[in-house]
């Protein structure tokens, strides 16, 4: 049963495996001449003075490690892609209705479905394992150096747990339009609507519900300190509060402080300002130390997603 599981694959995997080895090879030659460029830098700048070779160095590097990442985009599509080739032979078999004479023979529908289901989802966990492991190589190397912050989309996205579920839904979803579909075109389509939509979905609207936000309010002062330091945080929301509370804009607050700016033209003169007209700074964020867990919670919303999809489509095949 095995091996004519994966006859019935040979075709997709004639197309996919050649495509997926050229996309890690580009990857790994991408992310050594990212890495030799950085450490030329590192060693020409080793003396901590901006010599001329020290600025040719660090700006070959950035203008490389800035060309590679314009492919970072593309990347995301890599879990559809693979899921797509994955489920066109089962669903191929679905709609010629060949499966009905495997299961007049001595294979029952039970074992059929856990044969089709059951290679799928092993060949996906192994694609996504070492498509995980290329990523974090890919955000280490290509966007975490160019100071990308841990809750950029593009560096979430390619952490190596959540792509894994990723990899596992897109599957479960493709599997589980096909057994109900049973058509190429209209299945193809629901699977990357759903996918595509789930992501979005995810991204923008659950992912910065997975904890309450930190919720801070300083009154402004004439030396702000670290309240106002670049820090790897994840800004939901941040404006100007007026002395009761009120919030302002930030064209609200030039407008309030443009008299004593264009007096004195100062950057001490508009943070006075703004100290005289008792303005608060209001943020709502998540720090750093929350990636983790929101990794975690990604991870396991797309894997229990796969299973319930995975279920159905067994459940489907067996019972209907």
């Amino acid at each position: 049963m095995t091996w004519l599981t994966w006859r019935l694959h040979r075709t997709e995997a004639a197309i996919g495996i050649p495509l997926f080895a050229g996309l890690l090879a580009i990857l790994f030659l991408a992310i050594q001449s990212v890495d030799s460029a950085y450490e030329a830098a590192q060693n020409a700048c080793a003396a901590g003075t901006e010599t001329l070779l020290c600025n040719e160095r660090q700006n070959r590097y950035f203008v490389l490690s800035g060309r590679w990442d314009n492919l970072t985009t593309l990347l995301h599509g890599v879990p559809l892609a693979v899921a797509t080739l994955l489920a066109i032979p089962t669903l191929q078999e679905l709609e010629r209705g060949t499966h009905r004479l495997a299961w007049t023979q001595s294979v029952s529908r039970r074992r059929w479905s856990l044969a089709r289901l059951g290679f799928a989802a092993a060949v996906a966990a192994l694609v996504a394992a070492v498509w995980a492991a290329t990523a974090a190589e890919w955000r280490a190397s290509v966007l975490l150096r160019g100071q990308a912050r841990s809750f950029d989309r593009d560096v979430f996205d390619l952490a190596p747990a959540v792509l894994f579920g990723y990899g596992l839904f897109a599957l479960a979803l493709g599997l589980a339009a096909a057994v109900v579909v049973r058509r190429l075109v209209p299945t193809l389509a629901l699977l990357a609507i759903g996918f595509i939509g789930t992501r979005i979905a995810t991204t923008f609207v659950l992912r910065e519900r997975y904890h309450h936000p930190i919720e801070e309010t300083n009154p402004a002062a004439a030396d702000p300190g670290a309240f106002f330091a670049f820090a790897d945080r994840w800004i939901l929301d941040e404006s100007w509060l007026t002395a009761t509370g009120d919030r302002i804009s930030w064209d609200g607050v030039n407008r309030l402080c443009s008299s004593s700016v264009e007096a004195e033209n100062t950057e001490t003169a508009y943070r006075q300002c703004l100290v005289d007209n008792g303005l608060q700074y209001f943020r709502s964020y998540h720090p750093t130390d929350r990636f983790g867990q929101f990794q975690l919670i990604e991870t396991a919303l797309f894997l229990g997603l796969a299973a319930a999809l995975f279920a159905f489509a067994y459940w489907w095949l067996t019972r209907r």
